[in-house]
Order: structure tokens, then sequence, then C-alpha cells
């Protein structure tokens, strides 16, 4: 059973993350009030089976909820819990506090999702945003060597960053629960799927070329695939990848005006590429540009944030795989 995973009403803890919940409801001007193990929340009476969490990974949450009594109105607090991790909690119709500053209650008669300001200041926005382009590439690099700690003295020149860049993203990713405080271990799995909730995805152009005459167009090993065909020569398992329209990077905007031109409003979309989110491109060492095919193939990693970035086509594919690095919270 595991119902032993929520928290027991009556009790002191349950208690304090009532308490929690009605001061961050009414740090959003939400009065609440508490009596005998219940929230009430505009004459809304409710007893919210909580599940206290640290940093809960996607998976543990698909778990929990797929394990619990059928009961609601139900809520996650945590410390921090990810973009995809609210994804599948929203989905479930369960509710979340996240102490970084976000609360979310979904119940008959109240349905409150929204930023909690005070939160925000208390819990980590104080670092800075760590999801900048550098931010993406020491995140990339610590994802390669999952078992490395994640120094500045060696990510600096992998990522060919300055020092000062690198130190401070790194300081980032640590203050929101990503890189160890101590170990200086990437937290794992959660640091893939935080990154992948945070890669960009849009600004995708559709060619009406075939894929081998737009990296013609571009140059030798100019382009780099990240397609599903791209994920298949790293080891995921997917259905027809070939007959899919290849997806490639190009490295700068000057390639991507180049490659313009092959674009046709009327013409059915054969190729798509888009400028690389990230400077610092991993490509796949097994697959790399040569006569028969003028383009690189990126790292697998790579292909599979990509495909996570999208929860609802690729975050399955991605699981199957079992490419993302796996360990303990440090």
């Amino acid at each position: 059973m595991l119902c032993s995973v929520f928290v027991t009403a009556q009790t002191t803890q349950n208690d304090d993350l009532l308490r929690e919940i009605a001061e961050a409801l009414a740090a959003i001007g939400v009065p609440a009030e508490r009596h005998d193990g219940a929230l009430s929340v505009d004459g809304n009476r409710f007893v919210i089976a909580m599940v206290d969490r640290a940093h809960p990974t996607p998976a543990g949450l698909a778990g929990i909820v797929e394990q619990a009594p059928p009961r609601r109105p139900a809520m996650v607090i945590a410390d921090r819990i990810s973009e995809p991790g609210r994804d599948v909690l929203r989905r479930a119709g369960w509710g979340w506090l996240d102490r970084r500053g976000h609360l979310r209650i979904w119940t008959n008669g109240v349905r409150i999702e929204a930023p909690v300001p005070g939160l925000a200041d208390e819990a980590g926005d104080r670092g800075g945003n760590p999801w900048t382009t550098v931010g993406l590439e020491v995140a990339v690099a610590a994802l390669l060597e999952p078992n490395e700690v994640v120094s500045t003295r060696h990510i600096a020149p992998i990522i060919s960053r300055s020092v000062g860049a690198v130190h401070e993203m790194i300081g980032r990713l640590a203050t929101v629960g990503l890189i160890g405080q101590a170990s200086r271990l990437p937290l794992l799995p959660d640091l893939f799927w935080e990154t992948a909730a945070h890669w960009p995805d849009d600004g995708w152009l559709g060619l009406a070329v075939e894929f081998d005459e737009a990296a013609e167009r571009a140059g030798d090993g100019v382009l780099v695939r990240v397609d599903e065909r791209a994920a298949t020569l790293g080891g995921a398992r997917i259905a027809a990848a070939g007959d899919l329209p290849a997806r490639a990077y190009v490295p700068n905007m000057r390639i991507f005006r180049r490659l313009r031109s092959l674009a046709d409003r009327d013409a059915p979309v054969r190729t798509w590429i888009r400028v690389s989110p990230v400077t610092y491109l991993p490509e796949n060492p097994d697959h790399p540009a040569d006569d028969e095919h003028p383009w690189a193939v990126a790292h697998p990693i790579v292909c599979a944030l990509r495909l996570a970035a999208d929860p609802a086509r690729g975050r399955e594919i991605v699981e199957d795989w079992g490419i993302v690095p796996d360990g303990t919270e440090p």
C-alpha cells in the first residue's frame, strides 16, 4: 500500500504543511483558515491528502499518482518540483506547493494555480536565472559526465566559455537544487528533466527540399541532425523514424538565412531547421560527417533533450530509451 506516503491527518507535520499552504494562499491574496486538519478557502472546507517530498522526480511523482488511493484533493509539497513533474500532477488533477514560489490547488470550488512572490523571494530566485545559453551548456556538459564533479575548471574549457560565466551558472544550478551544494555532483535525473523543460524548441523553419540538399547548401558538416533518426542512431527505439522530416540545428543566423530561400509555403515540408539553442553542441562520435552524408549527428543526450522538450510527443520515447542518467540525490 502506498497510503503511507501521505501525511497523516491530525499530526504536527500535517498542521505544518497546512500552515505553509495557508500562508502561500495569503501571499496571493486568498484568505484561508485551518481547523481540525482541514483547510477552508472562500467558504469551501476540504481535507487535503498531502505528500511531503524534497526534490521529487517526474517518474517518482507518476508512481505516487498511479498508486495513490482515489481521493481528492491531493497535493505534493516540495522544495522543488520541475516543470515535467508539474505536468504529471496537473494531468492527474493534483495540486502542489513548490517552495521556490508556486502553488496549485485544484478541487471543487477552489481552482488556483499561481506564483507566490513571497516564497520566490525566499527560495531561490535570488541566484538568478540558470537557463541562459551558458546555463544550458553547463547542464549538457554535466549530463554527458554524470559521475563527475561539476567544477568550473573542468567545464569551462569543454564548453569554451569564460571561467566567470561558468562559475556563475554552476552557482545558480546549485541554488535551485540541481547540483549538490556539498558534493558538486549533478542531481539526477532531475537535471535532465529540468533542462528539457527549458530547452528552446520554437522557431523551426520548414524547407521544401530533402535533407541532403539542405546540407549541401549549408556546407559540409554544418547541419547537425537532432531528429528521431538521429535519436535512433544513439540507441532510441522509434518506429518509422526515417519517414519523418529531418530536423537539424544550424550554427548561426547567417546559415539560417542562407537556407531560408529553400522554404516554400505551398510545398510539403521535407526538412526542418533551427538555429542551435547552444553554442556547445556535442556530436555523436560514432556518426561523424563524411562523404556519404555531409552532416553531423547530435549526441544522444542532445537528441533526448530536444525530444523531451515536447512532453506530449517525446517524453515516452525518452523514458523508454533509457538514455537519461540516473542517480541518487546528493
